[in-house]
């Protein structure tokens, strides 16, 4: 289906018409059968047989008991994804209607490998959370967004009664905190390389992943530097998890241990947060009012106080809407997430800087990427943190 031609559907965004919204209805089913099958984890059970299967065959693995047929009808819709591709049936006399979930076999295609849980990527628990059913209540309250403000609360406090960040620290939703976890680990595989391409971190000695999860952007920056320390820096429950993943992301890209370190602690709370040169914030401040980001920002530089004057440098790393840009259409998306799960919302160039101003910083350049994101860098010295 990567082919452009008149024989497929294609995005809503590129037609024109009531073609539009009926490829926005097929594209809306096709995401619901990619959510199912990252959620089942199929993709894990079809790498786990090692060979082509029938839908028949993977119903009862593992101890299940699946609907043969439902499970070979989501097949076909994710074959059309080029997630898996159905193999053909190789027998004259066989109709392969006939009971296709007994005789059509699938295989995972080099899109789907993507899907298992073990890919470094961690694509499928993105998959699983962004398009969770838990999220799509949160964007069920756009129109009382819309008509009352936050009036009755983010579209997620009105969802669940509580804070997203809250949420996430129930033990009841431990799962789905480490599912956010991986997917936000995902976004940094994503962003990396474009990030540790544009950015000179040969003239830092350590640099701090401030809320960096799982590692994944840190541990890339310090394996093309060879001399730059590390510090990921994170809740306890996210460095624990960090840290219990075998290999974790140091491990996994052969950093020496004694080039990176784990901290827990709080960005809010200045004493918590190591002392370095330089930090990353990335999609941290999108998560924030102004208010709140500024506390961040401050917090970064008292956690800095010395006699001695110092400079320190910030990286905000995030979804900057540019007024000069064609397409924003991925900041523009992102926004009414930030406006319905946590009541903040996505920046604009210059609201960035009059944040920096309002936190004592000075932006010293714009880096754009070919990902999603945008690289803002900012100094302050230490003797003005107040």
């Amino acid at each position: 289906m990567a082919e452009y031609n008149d024989n497929i559907v294609h995005s809503p965004i590129e037609l024109k018409g009531l073609s539009k919204y009926v490829s926005l209805v097929i594209h809306r089913g096709v995401e619901r059968a990619i959510w199912a099958f990252c959620e089942l984890g199929i993709a894990d059970i079809m790498a786990g047989y090692q060979a082509p299967i029938t839908a028949s065959e993977l119903s009862k693995l593992n101890g299940n008991n699946w609907n043969a047929e439902f499970l070979y009808r989501l097949f076909r819709v994710i074959a059309d994804a080029d997630i898996i591709t159905e193999l053909t049936v190789n027998s004259e006399n066989s109709n392969k209607y006939d009971h296709p979930e007994e005789k059509i076999r699938f295989q995972l295609t080099e899109d789907g490998l993507i899907l298992t849980s073990n890919h470094f990527s961690k694509a499928r628990d993105m998959i699983r959370l962004e398009l969770d059913p838990i999220l799509e209540k949160t964007t069920a309250c756009f129109p009382s967004l819309i008509k009352f403000g936050y009036k009755n609360g983010t579209g997620f406090e009105q969802a669940f009664g509580c804070k997203v960040f809250d949420y996430f620290q129930k033990a009841e939703n431990n799962k789905f905190a480490n599912i956010f976890d991986n997917a936000m680990a995902t976004y940094s595989s994503y962003m990396a390389s474009s990030m540790v391409s544009v950015i000179d971190f040969t003239r830092f000695h350590k640099l701090v992943d401030i809320a960096g999860g799982l590692g994944t952007l840190l541990s890339s920056i310090l394996e093309k530097n060879q001399s730059l320390q590390g510090i990921l820096f994170d809740l306890a429950h996210v460095i624990e998890n960090a840290k219990m993943i075998n290999p974790n992301e140091f491990q996994r890209k052969q950093i020496e241990p004694n080039r990176y370190h784990f901290v827990e602690g709080d960005m809010f709370k200045s004493e918590t947060i190591p002392p370095a040169d330089a930090y990353i914030l990335k999609h941290i401040l999108h998560d924030w009012d102004d208010e709140k980001c500024i506390e961040i920002l401050k917090s970064i530089c008292d956690a800095n106080k010395t006699q001695v004057k110092k400079t320190i440098t910030v990286f905000i790393v995030e979804t900057v809407t540019l007024s000069n840009d064609k397409d924003n259409l991925e900041a523009h998306v992102l926004d009414l997430v930030m406006l319905s799960e946590t009541g903040s919302k996505e920046r604009t160039l210059p609201e960035y800087i009059s944040l920096l101003n309002k936190s004592g910083y000075e932006m010293k350049q714009l880096y754009r990427t070919n990902s999603l994101c945008s690289i803002i860098e900012a100094v302050k010295t230490t003797q003005n943190c107040d």
